[in-house]
Order: C-alpha cells, then structure tokens, then sequence
C-alpha cells in the first residue's frame, strides 16, 4: 500500500463497495421482466449492469443490452414495476461485505467523516443504509440524483468536499467500478479499489486512466493505514 498523507474524510460507493445489493436488484429486475412477459435474466448478467443508476439499469435489463434504449413507453412500464418492488425489497438478501461494519467502526474512531457517493437515488441509498443499520456511520449521503451530474463526473465528490470544508485531495475515495475510478482521479482524490466488487479492478489497473492508487481487500486495511498517521 502506497502512503497517503493527510486523509481527513473518506468516501465510499455504495453498491458493490459497502454492499453486495445484486441479489436484490436481480430479483426486481426479474419481476419487471415477468411481469412484461420476458424471460428471466442470470444474476450474473444483472450483475453486469450495475453501477449507473437505476434509470440505466432498468433499459439494460429490459433490453439485456449494456448500451441499451428501451422503448420509452416500455422504460416507464418497466420503471414503476422495478421501483415498486425494489423499494419493498430493497434489503432482503442485500448484505453488507465481510468487514465492513468492522471497516466503518474503526474508521469512525479516528474521528475522520464518512460520505456515501453513489449512482443509486439518494432516497434508495439512504433506506438501504437504514435498512442495514449503516447510516449511523456517514456524515453525508451523496445520491445520483442529489446533483445534476453523477459519477464519473467528479462533481459529487467535490460537493462532498465542499461541505465537510476540505480539499479533495485529503479525501480518500473507496469504490469498486470504472466510474469510482474516474471520478475520484476528475476531482483530485486519492483512490482506492477494492477488489471483492463487481468492477475487474485488474483490468482498471492496467490503464492510468482507472488505475485505483492502492487495492485493498477489506475496509479495515484503510484503517490500518491511516491508524498510525492520526495517533
């Protein structure tokens, strides 16, 4: 692990970074699905399209096609059933990953602030951080829908920044896709990938563009890191 110096705030993705939420987002794009008379799709596939938001995930999943466009009479069919029952089922085999709570805990001890950046709508994020008992640990929820702008852009990040009043390159940024990548390297901040989500991070770690500045394979490792430069 590569030294980062003055680390005031840390910032997490939500989906595949604090939580393993597919099982979940399978399940209400399959009943979207059934309900318009289509097959069901592998979780894996499902897998595949997360990371943009639920708008992006609804026309991947109603077309089974990463660049996607549903019909938008369709998209808005489709959308009201995967909303529905999403939101009712939004943590009933989502979990957090091994170590995480563990992560949170003793990141919060070093008296550093927590944010949430995510695709995910900030209302969703914010009952699935409730659901799971994990809102507790974050100063600031940052949702796709909070701005105008979503990563990759760096815009949340530095909104982020902006209100705990520090500067972007003393906030670490956690997260697991390409997106996470290039928005933290848009907005100045140190990143970190994990390697247990859904993004190949050996595949981001062979371009500079998405090339995280360390890996870790749990939460606590970043505490083990910046440990010893806050005692």
């Amino acid at each position: 692990m590569i030294h980062i110096p003055h680390v005031q705030a840390v910032a997490f993705d939500l989906d595949g970074t604090l939580v393993d939420s597919v099982p979940d987002l399978a399940a209400a794009a399959n009943e979207m699905r059934a309900v318009l008379g289509m097959e069901r799709l592998p979780e894996a596939t499902v897998r595949s399209y997360v990371g943009d938001g639920i708008a992006v995930l609804v026309n991947r999943t109603l077309t089974d096609d990463e660049h996607g466009q549903a019909d938008l009479s369709l998209f808005e069919r489709g959308s009201e059933v995967f909303l529905r029952y999403y939101a009712d089922h939004i943590a009933d085999q989502t979990r957090p990953y091994p170590e995480t709570e563990a992560g949170l805990g003793l990141l919060k001890s070093l008296g550093i602030p927590l944010a949430v950046v995510t695709n995910k709508s900030d209302l969703l994020a914010i009952k699935l951080l409730k659901a799971l008992k994990l809102e507790q640990y974050f100063s600031i929820v940052v949702g796709g829908d909070t701005l105008n702008v979503r990563k990759p852009s760096g815009e949340p990040l530095r909104h982020v920044a902006g209100v705990l009043g520090i500067q972007t390159q003393n906030m670490l940024m956690v997260g697991d896709s390409r997106n996470d990548m290039l928005a933290a390297k848009d907005a100045g901040c140190p990143v970190a990938g994990v390697t247990f989500g859904y993004g190949d991070m050996a595949a981001l770690s062979e371009h500079e563009t998405t090339k995280p500045d360390l890996l870790i394979g749990s939460l606590v490792e970043i505490y083990n890191q910046l440990e010893a430069e806050h005692s």
